[in-house]
């Protein structure tokens, strides 16, 4: 973990998370760990994180994160995860809400590398989602697919996309701002589709498309909107976004 920023007025504390060996292979399980207990705190991650190709071998790579958030605002606001054509990825997320807690956030997957136009033609991905306020389910959103399957090809799964985003906000949105986000997010030159909807106290914005980056940067539009709006200041992106 590198040393804190404290880049805004609102003083939150900008914390990046390094993992050195910079992927996942076969056989690694990667636990991650968080209690966040007062003010705010916004975590990300300096680049991508990456599960590396099987090699044929039949071990699976798991990776679990586990949010409690006490009291304050945890932002958590990773880089895409990249799963390489015969990755076979297990993605599990926890996240524990104390009352009157706020959380802020997102998780994009992409299947292989479509940049470098591989294609994710071999493999699966186990992928859940749960979000609980007082041990009360708020949220829990589960994707299973094998490479090439009919998930992965249907209108009613992926529909031949290699990436596919979720963000997740503890604040209601106004009319005007989802309206808004939609139309210009809906209409820009974007090589994919978005989609917002207000689920009780829960915010979902959703991505499916071709461009991370593009999604990613989507998602911190929506982010920064909803804190102008709820709280009259919009916070400031991590440096290491931009390098």
């Amino acid at each position: 973990m590198q040393r804190l920023f404290y880049p805004d007025t609102l003083g939150t504390a900008h914390c990046y998370l390094l993992h050195p060996p910079g992927g996942v292979v076969l056989g690694d399980f990667l636990s991650i760990g968080v209690e966040h207990r007062s003010g705010r705190a916004l975590l990300t991650t300096p680049s991508a994180g990456r599960f590396y190709t099987g090699g044929g071998f039949a071990e699976t790579q798991q990776q679990r994160v586990e949010l409690n958030v006490v009291s304050g605002t945890l932002e958590w606001l990773p880089q895409e995860t990249i799963l390489f054509s015969g990755a076979q990825a297990h993605l599990d997320t926890s996240i524990e809400l104390a009352k009157g807690a706020k959380l802020a956030f997102w998780d994009v997957v992409v299947l292989g590398r479509p940049a470098c136009s591989d294609r994710f033609v071999e493999g699966f991905c186990r992928q859940r989602l749960r979000i609980r306020r007082e041990g009360r389910m708020l949220l829990q959103d589960q994707l299973r697919l094998e490479a090439g399957d009919r998930l992965c090809q249907s209108r009613q799964g992926l529909f031949g996309a290699s990436t596919a985003g979720l963000a997740v906000f503890t604040e209601t949105a106004s009319e005007a701002l989802i309206n808004d986000w939609l139309s210009c997010e809906n209409t820009a030159q974007h090589t994919g589709t978005f989609s917002l909807t207000q689920r009780g106290e829960l915010l979902l914005a959703r991505y499916l498309g071709e461009d991370a980056q593009c999604c990613r940067a989507a998602f911190s539009r929506l982010w920064q909107a909803l804190n102008s709006e709820c709280y009259g200041h919009c916070p400031a992106e991590p440096r290491i976004w931009h390098t």
